[in-house]
């Protein structure tokens, strides 16, 4: 398996906080680029105090803006503002994304 690996950081392994397995729902808004208003269902695949990361079908811009609603199987628990700060392809043409929070906004 060959993955493209990008990032908006120059080290790709460089985190501010520790990373831990989560699957969160999650309603991902992307604000920007050529998907601006599509919005896809996911499950995150861990997060952090600054973030999550999620797997996409296809891959997103590094930079691209987006809004991230964090579910419970009934209510909106967290949502913010974010921005996709790396992310790797995959193989099949999806790709694990990771965004970082920039704001918290009223759920």
């Amino acid at each position: 398996m060959s993955l493209t690996y990008t990032t908006a950081d120059t080290d790709p392994e460089r985190r501010g906080e520790q990373r831990q397995a989560a699957k969160i729902k999650i309603a991902l808004s992307l604000l920007d680029g050529p998907s601006a208003g599509q919005v896809m269902h996911l499950l995150s695949n861990d997060r952090s105090y600054s973030g999550v990361s999620f797997t996409t079908p296809q891959p997103l811009a590094i930079g691209q803006n987006c809004m991230v609603t964090l579910e419970t199987s009934d209510q909106v628990f967290a949502r913010f503002m974010a921005r996709v700060v790396r992310q790797r392809v995959m193989d099949d043409g999806s790709a694990e994304v990771a965004v970082q929070f920039r704001r918290q906004i009223a759920a």
